[in-house]
């Protein structure tokens, strides 16, 4: 008598089968690891002052909700000794990509910005603000097309080949990070 209840207790191949299916479901509802992982962030940030920044340059150039960097303060970090206002910045400066990775850029600022893959860091398109690079500095090259992203904007980037890439705001030229990507 013990012997059966135990023999009943022991798992047959139906109900292996159908536990076997119930993990399966369940894996497959799951939000992957592997897609999650996928993307790289690159935070794109700025501080701007939007009653400042708008009245000097415009309505609209800057759309925080909050009061920022008043533009005065950030003219004068616009030098070669402060190498730009570091609230402006991509975050991190340095990204590692691997096989089947790619770029989340994610513009959290009030200004939009360029990421655009260049030859070598240098000089942006706007002659005031190439004031933050050493004298002397040559215009940066771009690589392809300019990139523009518009505060608020979240857009994703691939990289396709292996190597080393720049990217640089060639509206704010010390906004720069290096990304190195493997090969697949």
């Amino acid at each position: 008598m013990g012997l059966r209840r135990s023999a009943r207790l022991l798992p047959t191949r139906r109900t292996m089968g159908v536990s076997v299916l119930a993990v399966l479901s369940l894996w497959l509802m799951m939000p992957s690891a592997a897609s999650a992982g996928e993307a790289r962030n690159i935070g794109i940030l700025d501080r701007c002052d939007p009653a400042s920044f708008n009245a000097l340059f415009g309505e609209g150039i800057c759309v925080m909700q909050t009061a920022g960097v008043p533009v005065e303060t950030f003219l004068e970090r616009v030098n070669p000794k402060d190498g730009g206002h570091n609230a402006w910045r991509f975050t991190p400066e340095q990204v590692r990509l691997g096989p089947g990775q790619f770029l989340r850029l994610d513009n959290r600022g009030g200004e939009v910005h360029t990421f655009t893959e260049v030859v070598d860091f240098g000089g942006g398109f706007v002659p005031e603000l190439n004031a933050t690079l050493p004298p002397g500095t040559p215009l940066a090259v771009p690589i392809g097309d300019l990139r523009f992203i518009a505060a608020g904007e979240q857009i994703d980037l691939s990289v396709p080949a292996a190597g080393t890439h720049r990217f640089e705001c060639l509206i704010h030229p010390w906004m720069q990070t290096t990304v190195e990507k493997t090969s697949d």
